[in-house]
């Protein structure tokens, strides 16, 4: 009965250790999502086969939408050429030159996420500076073409990135610098006050050291402590955690043919001088090929064809204007009706004042004639 007993228990307690194995495995994923603070939230599930899940356990795709926030860009994963971001605007930061220019801007969330970071900066007495920001298709090409003229084509593949393939083209990264090295871009200033304050830092803005040290031959770019990337707090924060890169992340090709260190190259502007940059005074202009349906909000894309079948470009379709609805016409207002007035009190007819009757003049009477006495008359009635 006792050892039926000590079984029993200890089924038991191998049946816990199960569930409790099981929690602590599962317990290791975390939240985070993929396109800065808004979205789809997913978990890596560090399994048996190492890959990324999602919430319902399929593999999440590499995120290649030229307009999301966490999309990867590599010499495996390049740019389109005719990308230009939608939503450019210069940041209002210091910047280690005088005047607007191509590399002045950035897209919107990261303008405002940087503006952020290098508030916070100050306060703690560090002084930033941008030193290039966005870099079109063009520009990069300028660049490479340059170097191939004066290095050749197989050195500068060493040191340059191809045109698509630096990460400047989505508008999310800055090259950042101090005045405490001169402003340059250099590994100098990731020893300096302000580069480590920044890579301690800026992931709590959404920013993560995109090339860090001693993951060179997994990103194939050389260490660049002054290349920052905007990736959505979340995901910064889940990378910084774990020490990770993109392609970590994303376990891409690139983590497991790992790149030999004669061919990790630089994704900084051999010449951040803007004197040979026309000024510009408005923002670059998406060009009308410009994946108009892509959001930032959306879920990551996935892989991109190969480079020999390009896809049709994509017509858009006029949006019919709205019609603005009419304004409604205000009621007149009510007139009171006039209020009658009286008739006027008829007014008497003034009486006629007869004319007074002429009185008659009294007709003159004669003086009475003497009267006779009567002595007289009888003396004369005597004779």
């Amino acid at each position: 009965m006792k050892k039926a007993m000590i079984a029993l228990g200890s089924l038991i307690v191998i049946f816990i250790a199960i569930l409790v194995f099981q929690y602590m495995d599962f317990g290791k994923g975390v939240d985070y999502n993929t396109s800065g603070d808004q979205g789809e939230y997913y978990n890596r599930n560090n399994g048996k086969e190492g890959k990324v899940l999602d919430k319902n356990g399929k593999l999440i795709d590499v995120d290649t939408d030229p307009n999301s926030y966490t999309m990867i860009v590599n010499r495996d994963y390049p740019m389109p050429a005719d990308y230009v971001p939608p939503d450019l605007e210069v940041p209002d930061v210091k910047f280690s030159f005088s005047g607007t220019y191509e590399k002045s801007y950035m897209r919107k969330a990261a303008a405002e996420a940087v503006e952020s970071m290098f508030a916070a900066a100050q306060d703690d007495n560090y002084s930033l500076k941008i030193v290039s920001a966005y870099r079109s298709y063009e520009r990069q090409e300028a660049i490479y073409n340059n170097n191939v003229r004066s290095r050749g084509e197989s050195s500068t593949d060493k040191v340059s990135a191809k045109p698509g393939c630096s990460e400047h083209q989505t508008g999310l990264c800055v090259d950042i610098s101090s005045d405490s090295v001169g402003c340059t871009i250099e590994e100098s200033f990731g020893a300096s006050k302000e580069g480590i304050w920044v890579a301690k830092n800026c992931y709590k803005y959404g920013f993560i050291i995109r090339y860090p040290k001693g993951k060179a031959d997994i990103t194939g770019y050389s260490y660049e402590p002054w290349h920052i990337r905007y990736v959505g707090k979340n995901l910064a924060k889940y990378l910084y955690d774990n020490k990770l890169t993109l392609e970590e992340y994303y376990q891409t090709t690139t983590v497991d043919n790992k790149v030999p260190q004669d061919e990790q190259i630089s994704d900084a502007d051999s010449n951040p001088e803007p004197s040979d940059e026309p000024q510009m005074t408005a923002a670059p202009t998406p060009k009308t090929t410009a994946y108009p349906t892509a959001e930032p909000e959306e879920e990551p894309a996935s892989e991109p064809e190969s480079d020999n079948t390009k896809k049709p470009e994509e017509t858009k379709r006029p949006k019919p204007e709205k019609t603005k609805k009419p304004k409604a016409t205000k009621k007149p207002k009510v007139t009171k009706k006039p209020v009658a007035t009286k008739k006027p009190v008829a007014t008497k007819k003034p009486v006629v004042t007869q004319k007074p009757v002429e009185t008659v003049k009294p007709e003159r009477t004669e003086e009475p004639k003497e009267t006779q006495s009567p002595e007289e008359d009888q003396d004369e009635s005597e004779e």
